[in-house]
């Protein structure tokens, strides 16, 4: 939320010469990182003891490479800092993920997922809260990305100090651990053969991630250029969503353990459509530009809730090789938020045709992700 959400694209609109295509191609160049590694570290994960020390490594990783962003007035050498700290953190969501088992039972995961993720929007408050108070003081960010930075490693600490990892005693070698890693990513297209909503589920998800992350990263941009938004609007913008966002989570929780995951995952691709559509009318058809705050109390609304029902839905959905599954799950996150960047860079920038047709293409893509729920439901 404050790097990739706020500080990151700032920094950009400061910079001397930069457009929406200097946020977007480096994300989509991470995403390209990320999409190798994910399915075999998922694969590894399921073959090797100990989840909880990879994810403390990547936090360390993520948070230092973050630390450093600000430091050169060089746009280049703070994106490649980014890079390798949007990286880390992905990385490290995968294996989160996957730890969700152990920290749930099938009859309260959606209430774990939806008290966890409302606890996460309590550090986006403080980050919001931090830009709020001192305004990008300097042209580089460099206290609030550093800010980030200790509040990140602080904060991650209770998890690997805390949580108690189950743990077997089987041994494996350094030689089968690879061969048995091997094995099951080749054994994976029969895995989900076998389970052909898996499949399905990873398609839907592909459609609305492209629609999420992409205009979640853009936001920013598209609220200071399109909407005529100023710095601070937009903060305060921020601020009202993520204080929705913490309340709904929990909700969204709950209404998972009653519903089921599918169906509470319908009805929140429903409420990204709306507001996608909303985002898109209020340039087409010249609207009152204050019509986006009451969206962006909406964005608050769906956002937290998403996470809250895909994750059970695919553990339902897969009774074995989870971390392998979520590995996947991670990989469809980060080629559509590859498709995303890179698709809205070349819209809007590189063939000039504007931030408001870019989010367009993010709605048709909701609308796709919506269709494809359905069939899965029918099925």
């Amino acid at each position: 939320m404050g790097v990739v959400g706020l500080f990151l694209p700032l920094w950009i609109n400061r910079q001397h010469g930069t457009t929406d295509a200097d946020l977007g191609f480096p994300i989509a160049i991470s995403m390209c990182v990320v999409l190798l590694i994910s399915p075999f570290l998922g694969a590894l994960t399921d073959q090797l003891q100990g989840r909880l020390r990879t994810f403390t490594l990547l936090n360390v990783l993520a948070a230092s490479a973050t630390f450093f962003i600000g430091f050169s007035g060089i746009a280049m050498v703070g994106l490649v800092f980014f890079c390798v700290a949007f990286v880390s953190v992905y990385l490290a969501e995968l294996l989160y993920n996957a730890l969700l088992t152990g920290a749930s039972t099938d009859q309260n995961r959606g209430k774990v997922g939806g008290i966890a993720t409302g606890l996460g929007y309590i550090g986006a408050l403080a980050v919001i809260a931090l830009a709020i108070r001192y305004q990008g003081g300097d042209l580089n960010y460099r206290f609030e990305f550093q800010s980030i930075a200790v509040m990140f490693i602080l904060m991650a600490l209770p998890m690997t100090v805390l949580f108690v990892e189950a743990l077997t005693d089987k041994k494996v070698s350094k030689q089968s651990l690879l061969k048995s890693t091997w094995g099951q990513i080749v054994r994976t297209r029969e895995y989900l053969r076998g389970h052909p909503k898996i499949g399905k589920f990873f398609l839907a998800r592909y459609f609305y991630m492209v629609a999420v992350t992409t205009s979640s990263t853009f936001g920013v941009l598209y609220g200071i250029k399109t909407i005529g938004f100023t710095e601070t609007e937009v903060e305060y913008l921020l601020l009202v969503g993520i204080i929705v966002s913490i309340p709904s989570a929990i909700a969204w929780g709950y209404f998972v353990d009653k519903v089921g995951p599918t169906v509470a995952l319908q009805w929140n691709l429903l409420g990204w459509v709306l507001t996608l559509t909303g985002s898109v009318s209020i340039p087409w058809f010249n609207l009152d530009n204050q019509l986006w705050w009451p969206l962006g109390v909406l964005t608050g609304l769906w956002f937290g809730g998403l996470w809250v029902a895909d994750r059970p839905l695919l553990i339902e959905l897969s009774p074995e090789n989870l971390g392998e599954m979520f590995g996947i799950y991670g990989t469809i996150s980060r080629l559509a938020f590859l498709t995303g960047s890179f698709v809205w860079s070349i819209i809007a920038v590189t063939l000039g045709l504007g931030q408001p047709l870019a989010l367009f293409f993010l709605l048709c893509c909701s609308i796709v992700a919506s269709g494809l729920l359905l069939r899965l439901r029918s099925d």
